[in-house]
């Protein structure tokens, strides 16, 4: 099983425009409301692809209960701790002129409490868990470590740490590598301090996250495709070429499709594949909706997989 855990997730608003003018009014055209954060979305696809999964996290609110609404509707398992305040509401604009616009809150204070009692809960998940899947931003209360510490209970029951996020939280999660990591190419580069710009960057720089003790990095680089390396094995992967809508969720339906994979018994290589393949599908959707299972498994056969020799 999967256990997906979201400390700060959200409910994702985009709105979209003809062209967006700062600093002045824009008429919107549509808008599209959805659940959102790392883990939320990693669930969502995981369950549309039939793998054993579970979310959890914090929600509160009328934005939690969306959240919530949302997971009971697509049939993910799923049990958060309640908290006090809203969960988050982050705000996007898109005018398909480029990389979204993005206004992304802080979230909920988080009390000692609610950070125990999450803690306590994840100590029942862990006994049936393979891998234990943690991503996106901190919310004010928890620790700065937080995955650190989360990474380190779920080691004792044998589970496979994956951390998908920036900054400090990333930093800190490094101080004892869990299995794998999965940065975009800007959250690489600010972790790394140099440039992840090409593929071959990014092959680099997930050669780097190995040498510092991660057995699997993948660094996922936009509509080029991602870089995978580990001690044994290495792959750069292209997508088809497709019309991108909106990358919103794409890294997280990545991850999603790789662990699914692992989980079904596929190779690094297959898992790979598959993963694409879902980062693909939810890049070819609206706002920040999924892909949706028949559109990722017919892109599956045409992600190319490229082995790196030596």
């Amino acid at each position: 099983m999967i256990v997906s855990i979201t400390l700060n997730p959200s409910v994702d608003r985009t709105l979209f425009v003809s062209s967006f003018k700062p600093r002045d009014t824009n008429r919107v055209e549509r808008t599209e409301t959805d659940a959102g954060g790392k883990g939320v979305n990693l669930a969502r696809v995981a369950k549309e692809l039939d793998g054993r999964v579970f979310a959890t996290g914090f929600l509160g609110g009328r934005t939690g209960r969306i959240v919530q609404q949302t997971l009971e509707a697509e049939a993910v398992e799923h049990s958060f701790v309640e908290v006090e305040g809203e969960t988050r509401l982050n705000i996007t604009v898109e005018d398909g002129q480029g990389p979204p616009t993005s206004f992304n809150e802080r979230g909920p204070e988080i009390s000692l409490h609610d950070w125990s009692a999450l803690c306590d809960f994840l100590e029942e998940l862990y006994p049936a868990a393979t891998y234990v899947a943690m991503g996106g931003s901190l919310p004010p209360g928890v620790p700065a470590d937080a995955y650190l510490i989360l990474q380190r209970a779920a080691r004792e029951y044998g589970c496979l740490s994956v951390v998908d996020a920036d900054g400090y939280a990333l930093q800190n999660a490094m101080r004892e590598p869990p299995f794998l990591v999965k940065p975009n190419a800007d959250e690489a580069s600010r972790y790394l301090r140099r440039e992840v710009k090409t593929m071959e960057d990014g092959l680099a720089a997930a050669r780097e996250f190995v040498t510092r003790g991660v057995e699997v990095a993948i660094v996922s680089m936009g509509a080029a495709g991602a870089a995978l390396s580990s001690p044994e094995e290495e792959y750069l992967a292209r997508p088809p070429q497709v019309e991108a809508v909106s990358t919103i969720g794409s890294g997280d339906s990545l991850v999603a499709g790789f662990l699914v994979g692992l989980e079904q018994g596929m190779s690094f290589r297959e898992a790979l594949r598959l993963g694409v393949a879902a980062g693909t599908a939810t890049a070819m959707t609206n706002g920040s909706e999924i892909g949706r299972r028949e559109t990722i498994l017919s892109l599956v056969k045409e992600v190319q997989i490229e082995p790196v020799d030596g």
